[in-house]
């Protein structure tokens, strides 16, 4: 990895920041400002014409939940894991992911 590569992996926001962003989404609008925020970190953007940022960020949320409810023993653990501040943001994540406790 080159020094540039270093320093701009080191400047990328986190998946907590991106998370965060995305709670604020009200409208189009405001979706297309974070894909416009966060496009140079997510490298298909630069290479896909129709690449869905929010599916892909679904995607990924659905598969940290599942680690973590894998992991717990409880949804308030699991929650826990996740760095949410209660179970009940994590059951509305599941509803709206379509994860299910087994």
């Amino acid at each position: 990895m080159s020094y540039e590569e270093k320093v701009k992996a080191s400047d990328a926001p986190t998946f907590r920041y991106f998370l965060d962003r995305l709670e604020d989404v009200k409208t189009q609008s405001d979706l297309n400002n974070v894909k416009q925020e966060i496009r140079d970190y997510l490298p298909l953007d630069r290479y896909e014409e129709n690449f869905d940022v929010q599916y892909a960020v679904d995607n990924v949320k659905r598969d940290y939940v599942t680690r973590a409810l894998d992991k717990s023993k409880n949804l308030k653990e699991a929650a826990e894991l996740l760095g949410l501040q209660n179970y009940q943001t994590l059951v509305n994540w599941m509803n709206k992911l379509g994860v299910s406790r087994l």
